[in-house]
């Protein structure tokens, strides 16, 4: 086999041929529809635990688009139901909660308000009113009449034996009666009438402490009246109001709660009279507008459908809510008015969503919601306050019963890394929605992606694409992944792109291919700075790479780097030296410790098809260093292990290696070319460099043959292919690709093992052999020494 040469049309980026649909989103293109069955599935299930992780490559619609999807299916669902918090007026500190139909939260609140506020009008005026006014009168009446009557007679007593009542500094009081009926001093009564006049006094002291007391007690008697009475006119008023609110809301599991609502206004009657005093002092009563509002913690009344809520920032207030506290005179005031639902609160009987990494930052938020998902229910707690001084009086509402799916979205890196380990996870989270970073370039794919591209660009530009535009983004897509055979999922890139075009270009009409291949090259521009600047240091000397000419030895490795928003390659000069030895190849990168285990692995693997091939009857006697040259960043991969090689091969055998040639690829113990990733970044920082010292019509780049069918290049490189001034050779072995390097032929062993002398195989094994001679002889001379001495 000989390497072969690629032709141009089979390496730039391809415009790829679609039909549009009436509609399309990317949940229908094959790398979502392993994700979209898991949706489906999820939210089929009704058993607790069977909670979504949707992971996927960033830009891939992760959010978005599962965003949309979770809406489109919740759209025929009926909506979720109100919450609300009500007064528990047995346990005023446990605030009681209740499920209502979507939208009856609302009236519920609104039906309350007008209740008190009639309520208080209609006690106002039952208490104002004359049958009111004259029950009470009557009875106290009764009283006041039985009063008089006992006082009267025991004054006509008093009055039978001298004696009258009169009232004295310290109460009532009896003295003797002058002829006038006042008041005799005791001194002045005659001594033989005084003693009896003493004891009759004494004796209607007792029956007026008597009377007092059965006074007193009807006193008692009467206000227990009056408060029949005014409990009496006050229910009927109250009857009369509640009557059509009980009605309103029936079967909702609140008639217990009326019941206890009017009670509870009964034995607070008195918030609803004055807020002062006679003397003008505020009265220390709790409004009834507040001790009867009805807190809507949750309002569906506006939604069609479940909710979707997503929650971007889960702190621990915002997922499971909080009490708010207000300033009172001296101190802060709370009560169950003042309780604020959280997400989960919102998102019950919905779909609530979550950012992985926001979540995994919340350690404590974690805890809590795994709490609640175990549990199935929602409880409010004050974690703020845990080591503050109680507030008097501050609610701990009851929990509520949750009942709801949870969404977390995230990459593929945190749910294997993170996530996935933990037990708690596994049993919550049993549905894994996976999206693939890429998907066959099919007719099907490829109409739907060109539909989806067209829809999202009429969104967010207000303008069209162009069929052409469409074909050359649906390239890109290829190129994004590497693969021309294939589409990158990351769509969301190429929003950006036509985001930016739009922006660039004047005028209302749809984008062409030339407004995006401009508005690529000014994004290219905008963020290659270190590109430019590594490509000057190669122009000024600084870093030294051939480009014409052969050195035995040295060969045009190709690296790429990423800075995030850009990528791209550039060539790497890798040098090999041989000299006699028994410690074969040595990686002088894994020596100082700047390789990682990869690049180890490769340079390893180069020892072993070396001792494979000429090292079947002797051990391999030499040594040959390699090394990256000018590189003091580290290095790692294997996709150097072929150009490694080679220079390795090269230095053995003496034979110079082309420098207008680059190379990639990793290589097996058995010399096999293996695909690598990045090679179209490679192959164009090479061309970059010999384009700008002037392209000779030799200049090329070497590949494996397994990324041969996928290879997507700029336009410039293809150009540069189809013109003859720039190649591009495919491998499928390390032996292909050195005859190239090197213009030898490699050879084939004779049955002694040897091979021809004049093939590169050939010279190798012949330097080998006088490696191994040298070293053999200098063995034996030191040995001779030894037994000289």
């Amino acid at each position: 086999m000989v390497a072969r040469s690629l032709k141009a049309d089979k390496v730039g980026i391809p415009r790829f041929k679609w039909k549009a649909r009436k509609a399309a989103t990317l949940f229908d293109l094959s790398s979502h529809e392993r994700a979209r069955a898991a949706l489906d599935f999820g939210l089929s299930m009704q058993t607790p635990g069977f909670n979504i992780f949707v992971l996927g490559p960033d830009r891939a619609g992760r959010m978005t688009e599962t965003l949309a999807y979770l809406r489109e299916c919740n759209a025929s669902k009926k909506p979720a139901s109100d919450w609300v918090y009500l007064n528990n007026f047995l346990r005023p500190h446990r605030p009681k909660p209740f499920e209502l139909p979507a939208g009856s939260g609302r009236k519920l609140r609104q039906s309350m308000e007008h209740f008190i506020a009639q309520l208080r009008t209609a006690l106002k005026q039952t208490f104002e009113g004359e049958t009111y006014q004259a029950r009470v009168q009557a009875v106290t009446q009764r009283l006041t009449k039985k009063a008089e009557a006992a006082l009267a007679g025991l004054r006509e007593e008093a009055a039978q034996v001298g004696l009258g009542i009169f009232q004295g500094e310290q109460g009532p009081a009896f003295a003797p009666l002058d002829p006038q009926g006042a008041a005799l001093p005791w001194d002045k009564v005659p001594a033989e009438d005084r003693e009896a006049m003493t004891a009759n006094a004494k004796q209607l002291i007792a029956k007026l402490q008597a009377i007092n007391e059965e006074i007193t007690q009807d006193r008692a008697g009467l206000m227990q009246a009056i408060g029949d009475i005014t409990q009496d006119v006050a229910r009927d008023a109250c009857d009369i109001l509640l009557r059509p609110l009980i009605a309103q809301f029936s079967g909702q599991g609140l008639n217990r709660w009326f019941v206890e609502l009017e009670q509870d206004i009964l034995d607070h009657l008195r918030s609803f009279g004055p807020a002062v005093d006679p003397q003008g002092q505020p009265i220390a009563v709790e409004k009834p507008e507040r001790r009867y509002a009805v807190n809507l913690l949750v309002d569906n009344g506006d939604t069609k459908c479940p909710p979707v809520i997503l929650e971007s920032t889960p702190e621990y207030e915002n997922l499971f809510g909080e009490i708010q506290y207000r300033p009172g005179a001296s101190h802060l005031e709370t009560d169950f008015t003042l309780i604020r639902p959280g997400a989960l609160h919102r998102a019950n009987g919905g779909v609530l969503v979550l950012r992985a990494d926001a979540l995994a930052a919340l350690p404590g938020s974690w805890q809590a919601l795994i709490s609640a998902l175990r549990d199935g229910y929602i409880r409010i707690e004050e974690r703020h306050r845990q080591n503050a001084m109680p507030v008097t009086g501050a609610p701990s509402p009851k929990a509520i019963p949750l009942s709801l799916k949870v969404v977390i979205v995230g990459t593929p890196a945190l749910y294997y890394g993170g996530y996935s380990p933990s037990p708690d996870f596994r049993a919550l989270f049993k549905v894994k929605a996976d999206i693939a970073q890429d998907m066959p370039a099919s007719a099907a794919n490829l109409s739907i992606y060109g539909t989806v591209l067209q829809t999202r660009a009429k969104a967010q530009t207000g303008r069209g694409l162009k069929d052409g535009a469409i074909s050359y983004l649906l390239g890109l897509a290829a190129r994004m992944i590497g693969d021309r055979t294939r589409l990158s999922a990351s769509l969301e890139l190429l929003d950006d792109l036509i985001s930016e075009a739009a922006a660039r270009t004047s005028g209302k009409g749809a984008l062409t291919e030339a407004d995006l291949i401009k508005a690529r090259r000014e994004q290219e521009q905008r963020n290659n700075r270190v590109e430019v600047s590594s490509q000057d240091m190669i122009d000024r000397g600084v870093v030294m790479i051939a480009t014409e000419g052969s050195v035995i030895g040295q060969i045009n490795g190709l690296t790429v780097r990423d800075t995030g928003d850009h990528a791209f390659g550039g060539p790497s000069r890798i040098t090999a030296r041989a000299s006699v030895g028994r410690h074969g190849v040595l990686n002088i990168e894994r020596q100082i410790a700047m390789s990682g285990p990869i690049q180890q692995k490769g340079a390893l693997v180069l020892q072993g098809y070396l001792s494979g091939l000429f090292a079947r009857t002797a051990p391999l006697s030499f040594n040959c260093s390699i090394t990256f040259e000018q590189n003091y960043g580290g290095v790692e991969g294997d996709s150097a292990s072929m150009a490694e090689l080679i220079a390795v091969l090269s230095d053995l055998a003496g034979a110079p290696l082309r420098q207008d040639l680059a190379i990639t690829g990793s290589v097996n113990q058995r010399g096999d070319a293996q695909a690598v990733g990045g090679v179209h970044h490679k192959v164009e920082g090479f061309f970059k460099l010999c384009a700008a010292r002037g392209l000779t019509g030799n200049q090329g780049v070497i590949v494996p043959h397994s990324v041969a069918d996928g290879l997507v290049v700029d336009d410039e490189v293809r150009d540069a292919i189809a013109a003859g001034k720039f190649h591009l050779h495919t491998v499928q072995t390390v032996e292909e690709a050195a005859s190239l390097m090197t213009g030898l032929k490699i050879g084939k062993p004779g049955k002694s093992g040897d091979y021809p002398s004049d093939t590169l195989y050939g010279r190798v094994q012949r330097q080998l052999a006088a490696f191994d001679a040298a070293l053999f002889q200098r063995e034996a001379a030191l040995v001779r020494t030894a037994d000289a001495e």
